[in-house]
């Protein structure tokens, strides 16, 4: 009786604080914050993890999430990175989406690196309130705070761990790949497993980029030559030897999708019942169009293939500041977690 007269009171609370918070403006305005896709998310994650475990838990590890992400879409904020909002995955975490990569391995661990940093800001505030009330779900917040953090700092990508490492070098996803199998056996975790694939996975993918690069600038060079020869056709011969030359192209450009667009804007058009004078207009600016069309083309692969050469070639002072912030998290992260779980009481 009294357990329900209990749920009665603070159900009539809850209602009284939600009629109260809607007259207020800036409730709009975290709706704003939030975005919609974030807060729906949200709100299935929070009633999946209340259901299962109760709503102290689901608040807690919401939280604790949330403000990792957040420091994620700072640091992107700060490098001027376009991001889609946050969305919450049961069973799986919070993860941001990015439209843009980073400009350089440099750039990538300051994004990395911000979300463990906010991760651990999350929990602090969860010590002295320990200290102050001796409340064990205050311990257990410090403790879930730590772990998910220091989980996130395995140097695997596309762990943050694994994304902070690569800007001092990708042959420490080896060691990660080793914690994250042991890790993965040890807790029976198959999104362990799932993160381990597509470590594995990405890993090959940047070895390759990497032992490819002298062929793609000897590509990139090829393409050159063919955009000054199209120039050089462009400027001294007729529209139809510049269109013929440009389809002999298309078996050198199969893997160039969009080069080979560019050779459409030099399709035939209907040019029935105007002047020689209109058509000859016409087919010169598409010769303009084209040239133009193909240069911006050949120019994003070079840019891309240069981007990729140096994207993992970080100076030595830079490596070393990654190192110690790395180190850093590491320790004050595993000590906290280390400590906090002495707080909690012995399980029944």
């Amino acid at each position: 009786m009294k357990e329900s007269n209990k749920k009665t009171f603070w159900g009539v609370i809850s209602i009284g604080a939600l009629f109260l918070l809607s007259k207020m403006k800036w409730v709009l305005a975290i709706f704003k914050f939030l975005k919609l896709q974030t807060l729906i998310s949200m709100i299935i994650y929070l009633g999946t993890y209340a259901l299962l475990y109760g709503w102290k838990f689901a608040v807690a590890l919401v939280y604790l999430l949330f403000v990792h992400e957040y420091g994620h879409l700072y640091a992107a904020k700060k490098l001027k990175l376009p991001t889609t909002p946050a969305v919450f995955i049961p069973f799986m975490g919070a993860v941001i989406g990015m439209k843009e990569r980073p400009k350089s391995a440099k750039d990538e661990a300051f994004l990395a690196y911000m979300g463990p940093l906010f991760g651990l800001l999350a929990f602090l505030p969860a010590i002295p309130l320990y200290i102050f009330t001796e409340e064990p779900f205050w311990a257990f917040v410090i403790v879930l705070g730590s772990l998910i953090n220091l989980f996130n700092l395995i140097p695997l990508s596309p762990l943050d761990g694994g994304r902070i490492v690569a800007g001092i070098s990708t042959k420490l996803w080896g060691a990660g790949l080793v914690l994250l199998f042991a890790f993965a056996i040890w807790a029976k975790s198959v999104l362990s497993f799932i993160i381990l694939f597509f470590g594995i996975y990405q890993w090959f993918q940047i070895r390759k980029e990497q032992k490819n690069v002298n062929e793609d600038r000897k590509r990139v060079t090829e393409y050159q030559e063919m955009l000054s020869s199209l120039k050089n056709i462009a400027a001294t011969s007729s529209y139809e030897h510049l269109q013929y030359y440009a389809q002999s192209l298309n078996q050198n450009l199969k893997d160039e999708k969009e080069l080979q667009e560019t050779l459409e804007i030099l399709d035939e058009v209907d040019e029935e019942e105007i002047t020689d004078e209109e058509k000859e207009s016409r087919r010169e600016q598409k010769k303009q169009e084209f040239i133009v069309a193909f240069e911006r083309e050949v120019e994003k692969i070079h840019n891309y293939v240069e981007e990729t050469a140096s994207y993992y070639k970080t100076e030595g002072k830079v490596k070393a500041r990654i190192f110690f912030i790395y180190i850093g998290l590491v320790a004050v992260l595993g000590i906290s977690s280390y400590l906090s779980f002495a707080l909690l009481p012995p399980l029944e």
